[in-house]
């Protein structure tokens, strides 16, 4: 896993890796839609109850094999598009994406592919004023791994090592999103400091866990 920078002087380094790879074709648009995903740090035990309870009342035929969302078969992706269809069909509220802190309301649309992750409108609770930055569920590891790296050389990730707080679940989808939102959190929350090349989404919903907080810095 990459270092923390210490001392490293980064200043026309970060602002050149920033243009380069933040990008800013992800945008959040006015009339703001909102998704349900499943959070980083839930365990595929909890994300498997979300599935088969949700699946028992709603058709979740499109991540079965052979259907448009199957791959990446991972609990963490058929999680979330099961959280998303439950989300959508009880009209979005924030109770509707909590399933017992798994969830997260994305401001960001979290389809790919053939994939479509629908979305009948915004919260129908006031939307809340914090925002955090995330790992899109099913981003490659590969991918992970190279935000990690980008991010993590900017940034103090010793809480996701070993021995670290968030380490737990030992996952790169955990250690990507604590890394990608300390670097959104630290370059003030702007839109394109969250995209990663389209593989984050913007959430309105806190994803800390446990021990695990993930910093959410007020914007002056």
């Amino acid at each position: 896993m990459a270092k923390p920078i210490g001392s490293t002087p980064i200043f026309s380094f970060f602002v050149m890796f920033s243009l380069l790879y933040s990008g800013s074709s992800q945008t959040i648009p006015n009339e703001r839609k909102t998704w349900c995903t499943a959070n980083p740090l839930a365990s595929n035990s909890a994300l498997a109850a979300n599935i088969e309870y949700i699946c028992s009342q709603l058709d979740c035929g499109s991540i079965n094999p052979k259907g448009p969302c199957f791959e990446p078969n991972s609990r963490m992706h058929h999680a979330s598009f099961a959280m998303n269809l439950y989300y959508q069909a009880n009209g979005r509220h924030l109770a509707d994406c909590n399933f017992i802190n798994s969830g997260l309301v994305s401001l960001i649309d979290p389809s790919y592919g053939n994939c479509s992750f629908h979305s009948g409108g915004g919260l129908a609770d006031e939307e809340p004023s914090e925002t955090w930055c995330v790992a899109k569920p099913g981003t490659s590891d590969e991918l992970l791994q190279l935000n990690i790296n980008f991010a993590c050389n900017l940034v103090d990730c010793n809480a996701t090592h070993s021995g670290g707080v968030c380490y737990y679940p030992a996952t790169l989808i955990n250690h990507a999103s604590y890394a990608m939102n300390l670097y959104y959190q630290i370059t003030g929350r702007k839109k394109s400091n969250c995209n990663f090349r389209e593989t984050s989404l913007i959430v309105s919903s806190d994803p800390s866990y446990g021990n695990c907080s993930y910093p959410c810095f007020t914007v002056q």
